[in-house]
């Protein structure tokens, strides 16, 4: 009997869902540019900056869809490295080479992005401010709570994946046992 398969089919589950995210992430950050009038006339204010849409030019919706897109598809190979991790988990390998080097890499790309969204937030502060009179243009760079509790979730994933990496060699050690 297979004591594992609950475990195996959430992290089937879980498989289907980063994969999921990984392709709309990239879809969504692009498409809120490409339709900004209409995203912004929904009331949607994810950025956090007042702005009005009809202000944004056109090079300046240029340079906000290659920021947001360039940053989603980091995301999305961090999401896709996750996921590869939960698919040998639903093959009942969680602890194998690969599951521990994409999970090591979702790790690393989860501390990489707490800098890439301070980055991104700075750029963004410039392109809603790019069309405003000249010397009320700003360029915000922010690293408070929220960067804070990120860059903790993203150091336990790293030691999540210490973890990973400790449990794959007592297994290897067990395996030459037998």
């Amino acid at each position: 009997m297979d004591t594992q398969f609950p475990a195996r089919r959430f992290a089937h589950v879980m498989a289907v869902i980063t994969l999921m995210g990984a392709v709309a992430l990239p879809i969504f950050q692009g498409g809120a540019w490409i339709f900004l009038d209409e995203f912004t006339a929904l009331g949607v204010d994810d950025w956090g900056f007042s702005f009005d849409a009809a202000s944004i030019s056109t090079p300046a919706r240029i340079a906000g869809f290659l920021v947001a897109v360039s940053s989603a598809c980091i995301q999305a190979f961090g999401l896709m490295a996750v996921r590869a991790t939960f698919m040998e988990a639903a093959l009942g390998r969680a602890l194998s080479l690969r599951a521990v080097v994409q999970f090591r890499r979702f790790a690393w790309i989860s501390v990489v992005m707490v800098f890439v969204g301070i980055i991104q937030n700075s750029a963004y502060s410039v392109i809603f401010s790019w069309g405003n009179p000249e010397g009320s243009r700003q360029l915000e760079i922010e690293f408070g709570s929220n960067e804070l509790s990120t860059l903790f979730v993203a150091l336990l994933f790293m030691f999540v994946a210490h973890v990973f990496a400790t449990g794959r060699k007592i297994e290897e050690e067990n395996a030459t046992f037998i």
